[in-house]
């Protein structure tokens, strides 16, 4: 119980650093202030799917790391992780998202004193489930990964002593 509340610990740890590491290396799209309110043109409509894609980046490092880190501490355990594994890194995707919102940019137009001409970075914004299932699927991947090549390792070391 120790080490799945340890790793559970350690996802959640992950998610809120990841969600600081979101928001520093994202780069959302700018809207441009005219006369008339603010605008954004398609090329820079680009830089919303930049801030998805960084999203998805900083899952992929941050669930395959802890995925490594759950084979070796929940090894015994196997296939009965798999759940487990989902729903952490599933919260810490939603614990990342929310906190990289709350740290990212204001919405843009709550700002004030903007002048004609200016620019204003949009919220930083996720538009669908996708960016958020990639999370537990790489997850998963580290953890398999993991085992196998454990494995592995353990049996090359038995048939050596064996034949030793």
């Amino acid at each position: 119980m120790r080490r799945l509340l340890l790793s559970a610990a350690a996802m959640l740890i992950l998610g809120v650093a990841a969600g600081f590491v979101w928001e520093r290396i994202a780069d959302p799209a700018k809207w441009e202030v005219t006369r008339t309110g603010l605008a954004m043109d398609e090329a820079a409509s680009k830089g919303q799917f930049g801030v998805i894609v960084m999203f998805v980046l900083v899952g992929v490092v941050a669930c395959l790391a802890w995925g490594v880190f759950a084979a070796f501490t929940l090894r015994d355990l196997t296939w009965v992780v798999t759940p487990f594994i989902v729903v952490l890194t599933s919260i810490a995707a939603v614990i990342a998202w929310r906190l990289g919102i709350v740290l990212g940019p204001p919405d843009p137009s709550t700002v004030k004193n903007l002048s004609v001409g200016g620019h204003v970075p949009a919220r930083l914004a996720i538009d669908g489930i996708v960016p958020f299932l990639v999370w537990p699927i790489f997850g998963l991947i580290g953890f398999i990964v993991t085992m196998l090549l454990a494995t592995r390792l353990d049996e090359s070391e038995h048939e050596q002593q064996f034949l030793g």
